[in-house]
Order: structure tokens, then sequence, then C-alpha cells
């Protein structure tokens, strides 16, 4: 498989996501209403020093599933991937409780003819001052190992301004540690960002969201 920023971006996102609403890297466990979505967009600089810009969509289709589709470019090879996911809830979202979902994904890399599958279980919890997000999931490449991966976020409401702070990982590496903030500049558009740590360096992203 290649260097590790697709696999942090689409299988702990979740992304993705969602994959995960930007900016979290941690997926949520709600889905968009049937006919509603949105378009995310963001240039990243992780570990591996890679400069990455991945744009995706996710449109709500039944009240309970959400379909996605993604796209990075690596501009540092370069190269391109793309993936196609779907998002179920699997459980009721509760005010002041928690419900459940899951995501099951596939990811190709155009220039190594790379394929890999990976799937996402989620869980949230609505607490007083913002919601917390689990996640346990695995990524496996055709042909390759199975790989565990994780994820925990917790959310702080600011008022205008949202924050997070949030910790990922894949089984037997360090995880990366991340801060992110939005901010809802308009109706449906907002401006997002994250800075963190990895394998002792740091990490950034900024991006857009435009809901629909």
């Amino acid at each position: 498989m290649r260097r590790a920023s697709w696999a942090a971006a689409w299988l702990l996102a979740a992304a993705a996501p969602a994959w995960a609403g930007r900016p979290l890297t941690v997926d949520d466990a709600n889905v968009a209403e049937p006919g509603g979505g949105q378009v995310e967009s963001w240039y990243a600089r992780p570990a591996g020093r890679d400069r990455l810009w991945t744009t995706t969509l996710g449109v709500g289709v039944l009240g309970w599933m959400e379909l996605g589709l993604g796209v990075e470019r690596n501009f540092s090879v370069p190269e391109t991937s793309t993936a196609v996911q779907a998002k179920v809830r699997l459980t009721p979202s509760v005010e002041g409780g928690c419900n459940a979902g899951a995501v099951l994904g596939r990811m190709h890399l155009h220039r190594e003819r790379g394929d890999a599958t990976y799937v996402n279980g989620l869980a949230t919890c609505n607490l007083d001052g913002g919601p917390l997000h689990l996640n346990l999931g695995a990524h496996r490449a055709d042909g390759g190992g199975t790989h565990a991966t994780w994820g925990a976020a917790k959310e702080f409401e600011l008022g205008a301004v949202t924050a997070h702070v949030e910790a990922f990982g894949q089984r037997g590496s360090k995880p990366t540690l991340q801060f992110g903030l939005r901010r809802e500049l308009a109706k449906d558009l907002q401006i997002d960002g994250t800075l963190g740590r990895s394998e002792r360096k740091a990490v950034f992203s900024v991006g857009l969201r435009v809901g629909f």
C-alpha cells in the first residue's frame, strides 16, 4: 500500500467521513438527510510531508444511509487516489445519548494500481458542550494483511467557533494528535483548519465545506 497519508484520511475519516465532517478525521455516527449533503475540499501536509489536495462529496440517499465519493491528489509524487463508500446510521441520534453507525468503503490508487477495502464502526455521544466520537475499524489492501484502526474525538462549542481535539492511528504505530477549529461564514459555507503532531512532525490542513 502507499504512504500512510491516504489511509489516515480515508480509513479514519474519516475521515471520512462523512468522511468525517471537516475538520475532523475521526468520523461521527450521523448521516445527511435524503437529498442533502456536502462538498468538502482541503489542503493537507501530513507527517510524510506530501502535499495533498482532497475533495469529497457526501449525499444522503435514505434516512439512514449516505453515499460518498472522494478524490485525492498527491502533488509530491504525483499520483491520484479515489474512493467510494457507504455510511449507515445503525441507531437513531439521541439528544443526551449515544448512537451507532458504520462505514464500508473501497479505495483505488491509480498510479500503483493498488486497491483496498476498509470498514469503520462509529459511535457518537451527544454530551453537554459538544459530542464525543469513537471509531474502531480496519483496512485491507488487496493481497496484503489487515490493519486495525481507531480514533477518538471531542468537540467543544465556543460560540461562533467549534473546536475539537482528537487522536487516531493504526495498531502498532504511534497516534496522531490533532486540534481543529471550524467557523460558519454564511449559511452552508464553512472554513476550517487543523494543527497536530504525528511521528514527531507537525501536520496541518486548511479547508472549505459547502452544504446543500
